[in-house]
């Protein structure tokens, strides 16, 4: 199943997430009530909801996850090469990305 951000029912979505989805941090008691935030765009440090509105994302970056912004396309490229190349494998064998990265974060922890 793929997700189109652009091409969407808001109610649907909005309904899914209602039932099925656990918002952490959250109370959840209000979302009987009125619709939860729903985010389905970013670009750079901007984040739109459902509803077209757009916010500066002050939440996600630091000790939370997307701390490179949203439509890194050159981040997205990469990943795209090295999971096309090789995904994944246990390190019970070396491969390159596991030893680039590891001489990286050497030299850094080391400087």
């Amino acid at each position: 199943m793929t997700f189109n951000a652009n091409e969407f029912d808001a109610k649907e979505v909005v309904s899914k997430d209602r039932n099925n989805v656990w918002h952490h941090l959250s109370q959840h008691k209000p979302y009987e009530e009125s619709d939860p935030l729903m985010i389905v765009k970013g670009e750079g440090m901007r984040v739109w909801d459902a509803k077209g509105n757009e916010y500066l994302d002050a939440v996600s970056g630091a000790v939370w996850t997307v701390n490179v912004g949203y439509g890194r396309t050159e981040i997205a490229d990469a990943v795209r090469d090295q999971l096309v190349t090789m995904n994944y494998f246990a390190q019970t064998a070396g491969n390159v990305p596991a030893a680039q990265f590891a001489e990286k974060l050497l030299e850094k922890c080391l400087a």
